[in-house]
């Protein structure tokens, strides 16, 4: 099965729409902010873990980014609910960084993938790529996994990124290829292992 259609699988199991859950927020933020945190706290999670590498400071910037949409609840006007969150977490993550320039070790990480909406062989599967994807990425060097989630992730443009990060545009080209190269070459090693 493709990777594709293994991620339109898992994105199946997801509960609400950002729409539905848009809904409940404003007519209920208490509730709405929990449906929230059940189906994007994971995510969230995996997502600031990315850009920090440590697993207790991602968690924190999470719930920071939820309380603070709680606390807006009355002012909130979102069109994408994840991609509002995800742009928070990778910004305030970003942030931290910058303010501690303290990192863990990726040998030190160690950021277990939960699931618990299915058991079906498909989702394992997806799981297991994932969490392959996310090691190969956590394997790139500090700046080059920066350039690379802002880009990829955030889909900021090499220009902005390198606004971001305060590099040069060609610093981020050639942050990207070095990332696009290694990346590849990890999965080879994937296919080549799935292939035994």
């Amino acid at each position: 099965m493709s990777l594709f259609k293994k991620l339109i699988k898992y994105l199946r199991l997801l509960v609400y729409t950002d729409t539905e859950l848009l809904k409940v927020f404003i007519e209920d933020s208490s509730k709405g902010i929990e449906l929230v945190f059940k189906q994007y706290y994971e995510v969230l999670c995996r997502t600031a873990v990315r850009i920090t590498k440590e697993q207790n400071l991602a968690e924190d910037i999470v719930q920071e980014v939820l309380f603070e949409l709680y606390k807006k609840s009355d002012k909130v006007k979102i069109e994408s609910l994840i991609g509002y969150l995800r742009r928070s977490v990778y910004n305030r993550s970003l942030n931290k960084i910058k303010s501690n320039r303290n990192f863990v070790d990726a040998d030190e990480v160690s950021y277990e993938l939960t699931d618990n909406t299915s058991s079906s062989q498909d989702n394992l599967e997806y799981m297991e790529l994932e969490s392959f994807i996310n090691a190969s990425i956590d394997k790139l060097p500090e700046k080059c996994r920066l350039v690379f989630v802002l880009n990829r992730f955030e889909q900021l443009s090499y220009k902005e990124v390198a606004k971001k990060l305060d590099i040069s545009v060609k610093t981020v080209e050639n942050q990207m290829s070095k990332a696009l190269k290694f990346l590849r070459a990890e999965m080879q090693e994937y296919r080549n292992f799935e292939e035994m």
